[in-house]
């Protein structure tokens, strides 16, 4: 049971980790359309195939790891907390994951 709730955070580290890397850098691509639904791909098809593996092994497993994503969605939204627009904040190369551009993006 632990496992796949650790599986379940894995997967949601990985997926939304991938989102923040992904939005923090959008300014720099030509095609940000294309980088966008490059990344989703990305994130999304790894994380389906291994929930869809998890649902054969039956529901527990299955709403576990859904638990153990969705701990690590609010853990991340915790730790980087988007900057507030009003308050004029740059993003600083090597700074907090949460000075990046998320917070600012109208």
């Amino acid at each position: 049971m632990a496992l796949t709730l650790a599986l379940g955070a894995l997967i949601g580290a990985l997926y939304f980790g991938g989102l923040w890397w992904t939005l923090a850098r959008l300014g720099r691509w030509r095609r940000p359309a294309l980088a966008l639904s490059v990344s989703f791909l990305a994130r999304a098809l790894p994380a389906l195939a291994v929930f869809v593996l998890l649902a054969r092994l039956g529901p527990m497993p299955l709403a576990l790891a859904l638990v153990g994503f969705l701990v690590m969605r609010l853990a991340l939204s915790a730790w980087i907390r988007p900057t507030p627009p009003s308050s004029g904040a740059r993003v600083a190369e090597g700074g907090r994951p949460g000075d990046g551009p998320v917070g600012g993006v109208a």
